[in-house]
């Protein structure tokens, strides 16, 4: 059962890498399509390393937000004199600001990244004849934006480690059997739960929720399910997703059977008393011969009639033999 619920457990996550990245192509399509729509401008084609969040810092010359795993970036752009919100920023690059180079000057312009008080958060700080300007970047989802793994027994030799990442719970699910460098099966938003004929159940309920929960069964019967919380997602993290509200609901425990009446159902049958113990059965006249003793039981008739013909059959034979004596005597 345990080989068939290793093939299970890959499919499924075959299935969640291949569907995981058409669905983020999909939610990035429409919500590009969705900000075109409410500007009223045409959005430009702009490739992933164009991304981020443009703000104009001086005449000509924007600054390109942006805050990756990597760390905070600000890239420095030349645009037209005229650029405004909406317009292509995908000029030529005049500098470039990260976690390893935060300060540098440009056209007059001193620039500089800081960092706020809170995790991944970061301005770009502008400063121009001694006027200084902050443009807050898009807060950062660096390593640190994951909750340290909660590790939940689950039964048949089985553990999940529980976390919270800014894309969603995770599930890793380690199983006895496997060797440490196993690659171990997760459940996220993609692929929440395991598919049918896994050997055990494992899901995550409202994945896409504020308050996702771990749900297990790993023995059939009328053995309960068990659940557990998700770890909070850390201060000044915040989710890639808006939260949906909760549709479904954790599996209730079995009810308890009910407690066994000290009262007997049937009133007991009292026991036939024994009056001889056994019964002789003496026949009388010529088939005292073939007299038998008997238990008093259900078999008792058939026994005595059994015996019984037996008697006659040997005293009708005694008779015919003393007739064919005397008729012997006679002649």
């Amino acid at each position: 059962m345990r080989t068939a619920a290793r093939t299970a457990l890959a499919t499924a996550v075959l299935a969640g890498a291949l569907l995981a990245p058409a669905g983020a192509a999909f939610a990035a399509t429409g919500s590009a399509a969705a900000a075109a729509s409410s500007s009223g401008a045409a959005s430009p084609s702009v490739p992933d390393r164009y991304a981020g969040t443009p703000v104009s810092i001086d005449k000509g010359i924007v600054a390109v937000l942006r805050y990756r795993s990597e760390g905070p970036e600000a890239w420095i752009r030349a645009v037209s004199p005229d650029w405004k919100p909406g317009d292509t920023y995908t000029g030529d690059v005049l500098l470039t600001l990260d976690d390893e180079h935060r300060t540098g000057s440009v056209e007059g312009l001193q620039l500089k990244l800081v960092e706020g008080e809170e995790i991944h958060v970061q301005s770009l700080v502008v400063t121009k004849n001694g006027k200084t300007s902050s443009y807050e970047l898009p807060h950062g989802q660096g390593s640190e934006c994951g909750s340290e793994p909660v590790s939940q027994p689950i039964g048949a030799g089985a553990l999940a480690r529980l976390m919270m990442t800014p894309n969603g719970p995770v599930a890793q699910l380690e199983f006895a059997e496997e060797g440490p460098d196993a690659e171990h099966t997760s459940l996220t938003r993609a692929v929440p739960s395991l598919p049918e004929g896994a050997g055990i159940i494992a899901r995550i309920l409202n994945p896409s929720s504020a308050e996702p929960v771990f749900e297990w069964k790993t023995q059939g019967g009328d053995m309960p399910y068990g659940h557990a919380a998700f770890p909070k997602l850390p201060k000044g993290c915040t989710f890639d997703y808006t939260f949906q509200k909760p549709t479904q609901k954790p599996q209730p425990d079995p009810k308890p059977s009910a407690k066994p009446s000290t009262k007997p159902s049937v009133a007991p049958v009292a026991p036939r008393p024994q009056t001889g113990g056994q019964t002789t059965v003496v026949p009388k006249g010529p088939v005292a011969a073939g007299a038998e003793i008997t238990a008093d039981d259900d078999n008792s008739i058939t026994t005595a009639a059994g015996a019984g013909l037996v008697a006659i059959l040997l005293a009708l034979g005694t008779t015919f033999m003393v007739r064919a004596r005397k008729a012997r005597s006679r002649g």
